[in-house]
């Protein structure tokens, strides 16, 4: 099969209850997941108390039956853990470490970073990033717009990463109407210790007009499918809505065909002629909205492979960052997709 084509469709949505505690910390604010070996890692985004959930997940024939809590770690300590944010957005099985993305603080001129920490969240190591993303480098990072994606790559010698939002000088963040709105997909090759390839992502425009002066669309999570295939994830929030906001697509993007950017430092003043990747729709979370609880879509940020369905088919795991409710009522939400390919 040279070149499958797929489709997702809905199986199951499962949610915690809010201000669930297990071993005395609340579970909340979720922001990146990854699933192996029936146990599903979970990451939270609060810089005061930086947290990983571990958990078993079951399904039930095509039902996500339970998740059973089996440890909590705060990653507190270290000296990088002191001098840097950790405002945490997507983590990964490196082996039996963990691989993790922070935002950091750009207002603070604390920098982004992907680092590495065991599975007892001891420090590992820090990967070099190129200059465009730190924030006192040769572009500029927007505040909560940078490292949301990060994914293994299939031989597991490197891994891609990817931020949720334009550079300041790479292009505009998404408006209601048309924009360029340019997001880096960048590998980093282990064996090299650097970024040696990167792709460039048009972000979709914001859909929903808002009611409060507040709107924001961007990549909140990728995954490698195959060698040049990735699933995207994109959320868009539009203010004054309450608890109906969101608007989340899952996408599919191809690299095959896209100029590597890695050298470019600023895309808005190249001269060169740079080639997009492919990006095409594949599932868009409205066609499921009266199936979930309350009809709600919520800030969904994690994205991974789950268990492998009877036929074959993989699961796609989907998680909510529920903002610890201090934005209003929102819900600590799992959806299962299935995947399939012919």
């Amino acid at each position: 099969m040279k070149n499958p084509t797929y489709k997702v469709e809905f199986i199951d949505e499962y949610t915690l209850p809010t201000n669930f505690e297990y071993k005395n910390e609340i579970f909340g604010g979720i922001s990146g997941i990854d699933f192996k070996n029936g146990e599903l890692i979970m990451v939270n985004d609060s810089p005061s108390n930086p947290l990983i959930f571990t958990a078993e997940l079951n399904l039930d024939g095509l039902k996500l039956d339970t998740l059973i809590f089996t440890s909590v770690l705060k990653l507190k300590g270290d000296v990088f853990f002191k001098e840097n944010a950790l405002d945490m957005e997507s983590i990964r099985f490196d082996g039996k470490d963990y691989l993790i993305s922070t935002e950091g603080n750009i207002n603070k001129n604390l920098s982004p970073r992907i680092f590495k920490i065991s599975n007892k969240a001891k420090f590992i190591e820090n990967y070099p990033l190129p200059d465009y993303f730190l924030p006192k480098g040769n572009n500029y990072p927007r505040q909560n717009g940078v490292f949301e994606g990060l994914t293994m790559i299939l031989n597991s010698k490197g891994f891609w990463f990817a931020n949720e939002l334009p550079l300041e000088n790479d292009g505009k963040a998404p408006k209601l109407y048309n924009t360029n709105s340019p997001i880096r997909i960048s590998y980093f090759d282990r064996d090299q210790n650097q970024v040696t390839r990167q792709y460039v992502m048009d972000l979709d425009r914001i859909s929903k007009i808002p009611f409060l002066p507040f709107a924001i669309n961007g990549l909140t999570e990728i995954l490698q499918l195959e060698n040049n295939k990735f699933l995207v994830l994109e959320r868009a929030y539009s203010a004054g809505h309450k608890s109906q906001g969101n608007r989340v697509k899952l996408f599919l993007v191809d690299i095959s065909d896209a100029t590597n950017t890695k050298d470019i430092k600023q895309l808005k003043s190249t001269s060169e002629e740079i080639i997009y990747t492919k990006k095409s729709l594949l599932f868009d979370f409205k066609n499921i909205k009266s199936k979930l609880t309350n009809n709600i879509i919520d800030n969904l940020e994690g994205l991974c492979f789950g268990p492998t369905l009877p036929n074959g088919n993989r699961t796609l795991i989907i998680a909510s960052d529920d903002n610890f409710n201090s934005f209003g009522f929102q819900l600590n939400q799992f959806i299962v997709l299935e995947l399939k390919s012919n």
